[in-house]
């Protein structure tokens, strides 16, 4: 598996993961500790991320006593945004990936609650999202996650 050919490492591993009816992260053990090493180790990724990964991290850290159930949250929270990353790249065409509710689910009991609304509304926004009311964000732009993976 080399860099070059980590982006189709990953897209292979989530077809894989689809074919068996798993759409979600990519499960594959060694792919997963190459992209964490990436993730620790290249600062020009976090450039590229403008510091998206480290401002998450800390907003999610940040003024909690138990740092034990705060990791496990922000595992949580970063599972739901790549499986969320992963429906608009794998399935753009699916309708019930063009509008996330903001009111209930995954994005109250998961996202919000390691994570602060701001930055969620940031993330998606890079994904394409923007929001429509209160209680709503709506698939605008789907292009913006295929350019973030070029």
């Amino acid at each position: 598996m080399g860099s070059s050919s980590l982006s189709e490492d990953y897209r292979l591993c989530l077809e894989r993961e689809l074919r068996r009816g798993r759409a979600g992260v990519c499960g594959d053990p060694s792919l997963r500790a190459v992209l964490w090493q990436i993730l620790v180790e290249d600062f020009d990724l976090h450039g590229a991320l403008q510091d998206d990964a480290l401002a998450l991290l800390t907003d999610g850290l940040w003024g909690r006593a138990d740092l034990a159930p705060a990791l496990r949250g922000l595992a949580r929270a970063f599972e739901l945004l790549e499986l969320a990353a992963v429906h608009l790249y794998l399935l753009p065409w699916r309708k019930e990936f063009t509008t996330i509710k903001t009111f209930s689910g995954g994005y109250v009991h998961v996202l919000r609650g390691a994570l602060s609304e701001d930055l969620l509304i940031q993330s998606f926004r890079k994904m394409g999202y923007v929001r429509r009311d209160a209680h709503r964000l709506m698939l605008c732009d789907p292009s913006g996650l295929r350019q973030v993976h070029s």
